[in-house]
């Protein structure tokens, strides 16, 4: 899944500390006190720095139909908004798409960038269950690496026929055509 984009980041103008550019957004676990949408036009979208944002209509058909593995942290200055955190977690297979680590730094345990995300190559070629996923690793530069957000086929049909416009879907297929065997 992809969304649009806000034109902004949650992590501008914050000191996440010494380490940040190091992790992902899932590892440092925090939001920004004085964060304002730019633009918040969409039910679901993305700041330039992977955090998944949400408002109240989608964090309502995401209750009503009772998916698990999903938080909503409530942001502190945007009534209605919400991060959208996916604990559902599929194995991303680094090796078959070539992912690139780079620039690792032993003292905070984390790598500057990490590139090769898509097209998306999972571990498993199971079919997705009804619901929403995240890979395992975080793709991007510094402090905004995030996953790759999937979701199961039954879920995408019904926000399709919700009206959820804004959300761009790939498949994931079991073998591309750049792959060897």
């Amino acid at each position: 899944m992809n969304f649009p984009d806000i034109k902004s980041d949650m992590l501008s103008n914050f000191d996440a500390g010494e380490c940040a550019k190091y992790k992902n957004i899932y590892e440092l676990n925090t939001l920004n006190p004085k964060f304002k949408l730019k633009r918040n036009k969409y039910s679901i979208s993305s700041t330039y720095d992977g955090f998944v944002i949400v408002n109240e209509k989608f964090k309502q058909f995401c209750d009503k139909d009772n998916y698990i593995g999903l938080e909503f942290i409530p942001l502190q200055n945007e009534t209605e908004y919400y991060w959208f955190k996916i604990n559902n977690v599929l194995e991303f297979d680094t090796k078959q798409r070539g992912t690139e680590f780079l620039n690792y730094n032993p003292s905070c345990d984390g790598y500057e960038e990490i590139i090769g995300a898509t097209p998306v190559c999972l571990k498993s070629n199971e079919k997705l269950g009804n619901g929403f996923y995240r890979t395992d690793i975080c793709f991007g530069s510094y402090a905004g690496k995030s996953p790759i957000y999937l979701v199961g086929v039954d879920a995408k049909e019904k926000l399709i026929g919700s009206g959820f416009k804004e959300i761009y879907f790939e498949e994931i297929h079991d073998k591309y055509a750049w792959e060897n065997n």
